[in-house]
């Protein structure tokens, strides 16, 4: 027998604690990851759209890496 799972986003986290979000090196725009199972890889992808690459108007936006 198992324990129920807490239900929500939340499940198994301080209450308390602030998440930090994950953004885009590429575009700037905010992602999340996508958990994986056993048949599937977890996947990083973009919030907007939920693919994993940025869209080709978003990286004419973005700022050039300096060096």
């Amino acid at each position: 027998m198992t324990a129920p799972q807490p239900a929500g986003d939340q499940a198994g986290r301080d209450p308390e604690r602030r998440r930090i979000p994950l953004i885009c090196p590429r575009c700037g725009h905010e992602q999340q990851v996508v958990p994986g199972g056993p048949e599937r890889a977890v996947k990083v992808v973009h919030v907007g759209t939920g693919r994993e690459a940025c869209e080709p108007g978003d990286l004419a936006r973005a700022p050039d890496e300096v060096s």
